[in-house]
């Protein structure tokens, strides 16, 4: 999981089910608890591989959280009848939201210092979601959003999980009201409508159907968009309510559990039950990793992990777990845990950004101690003074007015940058269009490199925040969740004929820009286009690195649009394009030739209707790594800088192979709009080739339209 962990917290004060404390006392296991799970979360962030499934510390906190909640609200309707929801979200705010703030606001800071110009907008976005508490939303839509998956972890990535927590905090006491009101209406006849006789089960009942269908849809959602599923509040609440159900078990059994935690039995398993919980949540931080599916059902071994500590009540013996966290430094890290947890993901994030170089062994001590010390002081100096201080008032407005004005001056603040940048990239957009027939700017330059010197040198600072922008935000794609979309580019009358352009999003990056070419010439183009599917196979075992549902949607999809291709009558041409190094690579030479020979077979039914097939090559390899903000790094002025060597950038591959299997099919080698004989290019005559890390810019795909239109035009005429 490349997803951050969660750790907002509850209150620790909770009674226990053992004989009544003050409410003002905490069982320190919670504290030893928190502090596992945030050094399982910190470590995981800091050497993914050496704690694989550290992620886990997200489902701990689920649970601990509500455990606590539940518990609190649960005395309350017993003590009073009633729920002050107001009062709730008032003490929920003092605890929250000051050190989020806090550090939000920091980190905003941070971000306009150190985040690049190519993802800036992007992450000043993500920190105005975090501001006003969806964040989550905006991250599950990101990962099954394919323009988004290659993007670096965001700066607040570790927000999402409290932006689950606060919506559940909002959902929580409503959703216990609702239940309490509806069953006391439908038992109003009925004596004896009290806590002990009606509540507790109907609650009960309640949660355990919410446990439920929120677990199934755990699992449901993991299998068909994981990505999606990670940062859903409805996929996680059943953690939540498995802490609630164990709040209200231990208040119904609280008598009985009061008599068995005194036999001998009951003081052993209070003993054991700890450790055996803490050793689970443990041996799940080293064993799962980023293929484990989850959260699914497998988040059920931590959760259980976390119910088994929280469940007893033990005794403050020589190294029982409660012992153990109440010694200082545990006990400390439990305290500060929230703060250390908001600390340092941003750290994690800045210090490649500042010091150039990624976190190793020494760098992340000192982070990791950085990010202690940080939340220590933040603890101290903003969490305490806000939970405590009088100065909220006892009607509560205070606090929501506090919810409410924070985030509208940050997103003041923040929507203040992003109108500035995208001033300058509608201007340098403009500027592009202008350009595109100058001698020497975009692909020209390469074309005729003799008459363009350097066409290849980066003289001025690139704006990159443009660069990372220029792709069509509308083109026309089947999206990872959609089944079906096709769209028309060119002249719709088609004089000339009909072409289909087939592929993925690379295909995708290129037809806009050839929109106005294809009317000038009289040629209609329909468009079949999927994210990270090139229509090349239609058996899912052929879709080398997608999960199931992935090779299942795309297969069907494909084999869609060759059942088109063959028998639509109005289409005179086909031409495939595609990310082709990306969906097949094996050691296998026989599994690779059955690739080729079904491609090449799916080719020749398409070319046996009458239909004349070419293959445009793809654009090089850019080397995996995000070309504007490589660029946005460079020292001037940098010759060919961000670029690959042509051996590295142009391979051969299967999809090659099934052209040379089909020599009737005209294949379309564009590398010289790329590479020079000994380099392949990321900046040609003023342009910036790559809108990221392997998809082509719009501004440059518009300036090789007329060189590779006429190209195309030549290679499939009177063929």
């Amino acid at each position: 999981m490349s997803a951050s962990a969660a750790l907002p917290e509850a209150d620790e004060a909770v009674a226990s089910p053992a004989p009544p404390r003050r409410r003002n006392d905490f069982r320190a296991e919670i504290q030893g608890l928190r502090a596992l799970s945030v050094t399982l979360v910190v470590v995981y962030h800091l050497w993914p591989k050496l704690l694989p499934g550290g992620y886990i510390g997200v489902d701990v906190f689920f649970v601990v959280s509500g455990f606590l909640i539940s518990r609190h609200l649960f005395q309350e309707l017993r003590d009073t009848g009633r729920i002050g929801v107001r009062a709730f979200w008032a003490r929920r705010i003092r605890r929250l939201l000051p050190a989020s703030f806090f550090v939000l606001a920091a980190t905003l800071g941070a971000a306009l210092i150190w985040i690049p110009l190519s993802s800036r907008v992007h992450e000043l976005t993500n920190i105005g979601a975090t501001a006003v508490y969806v964040v989550n939303w905006v991250f599950g839509h990101d990962a099954v959003d394919y323009l988004s998956q290659d993007n670096a972890p965001s700066i607040v990535q570790q927000y999402w999980s409290l932006a689950v927590e606060e919506q559940l905090y909002v959902i929580w006491p409503l959703l216990l009201l609702a239940i309490v009101f509806a069953a006391r209406a439908i038992l109003r006849r009925r004596r004896g409508s009290s806590w002990k006789s009606t509540d507790r089960y109907v609650i009960g009942a309640a949660l355990v159907l919410v446990f439920i269908a929120s677990l199934i849809t755990s699992v449901s959602l993991t299998a068909s968009a994981p990505g999606a599923a990670y940062f859903s509040t409805f996929v996680r609440a059943w953690e939540f309510a498995a802490g609630g159900l164990l709040a209200l078990a231990t208040m119904v059994f609280a008598e009985r559990s009061v008599v068995w935690m005194n036999s001998r039995a009951g003081r052993a398993a209070t003993e054991i039950a700890p450790w055996f919980g803490a050793g689970i949540i443990a041996v799940c931080a080293f064993a799962f990793n980023g293929n484990t599916p989850f959260p699914s059902a497998t988040a059920l071994v931590p959760v259980i992990g976390a119910l088994l500590v929280l469940a007893v009540d033990p005794q403050g013996r020589p190294m029982s777990f409660r012992t153990v966290s109440n010694v200082w430094p545990i006990r400390g890290v439990g305290k500060w845990s929230y703060s250390i947890y908001l600390w340092h993901w941003p750290l994690v994030v800045l210090f490649p950004l500042i010091f150039g170089v990624a976190i190793g062994l020494r760098a992340g001590l000192l982070v990791g101690a950085v990010a202690l010390v940080l939340g220590a002081l933040t603890s101290r100096f903003v969490e305490d003074p806000a939970r405590f201080t009088k100065l909220w008032g006892a009607r509560h407005w205070r606090e929501f007015a506090f919810a409410a004005l924070v985030p509208l001056i940050l997103i003041g603040l923040i929507a203040t940058q992003i109108t500035a940048i995208n001033r300058s990239v509608a201007a340098e957009g403009e500027a592009a269009i202008s350009q595109l027939q100058q001698p020497c700017f975009g692909v020209n330059a390469i074309l005729d490199e003799a008459n363009c010197p350097d066409a290849f040198t980066v003289t001025q600072p690139v704006n990159v925040a443009y660069a990372s922008a220029d792709l069509d935000p509308n083109w026309c794609l089947t999206q990872l969740s959609d089944t079906w979309r096709s769209c028309t580019y060119g002249d719709p009358a088609g004089p000339n004929g009909t072409i289909a352009l087939v592929g993925d999003s690379h295909a995708a990056a290129l037809a806009p820009a050839f929109d106005q070419y294809y009317k000038d010439h009289g040629w209609r183009v329909i468009s079949y286009f999927r994210f990270g599917c090139p229509a090349l196979t239609t058996v899912p075992s052929h879709m080398v690195g997608k999960d199931p549902a992935e090779q299942v949607a795309c297969t069907t999809w494909s084999a869609r649009v060759l059942d088109e291709l063959r028998t639509r009558t109005d289409i005179d041409v086909v031409v495939y394009t595609d990310y082709s190094r990306a969906y097949f690579a094996t050691d296998d030479p026989t599994q690779a030739a059955a690739y080729s020979a079904e491609i090449a077979a799916n080719w020749k039914s398409v070319e046996d209707t009458g239909k004349k097939l070419a293959f445009v090559q793809d654009v090089p390899f850019a080397g995996g790594g995000n070309v504007p903000a490589c660029l946005s790094s460079i020292a001037l002025p940098a010759l060919a800088p961000c670029s690959q060597p042509r051996t590295l950038a142009l391979i051969d591959d299967q999809v090659l192979e099934a052209v040379r299997l089909m020599p009737s099919v005209a294949f379309i080698d564009t590398s010289r709009f790329y590479c020079t004989l000994e380099t392949c290019l990321s900046w040609v005559g003023g342009v910036v080739v790559y809108a990221d890390n392997n998809h082509l810019s719009g501004t440059y795909a518009r300036s090789i339209a007329p060189q590779l239109g006429d190209q195309l035009l030549a290679a499939v005429a009177g063929g």
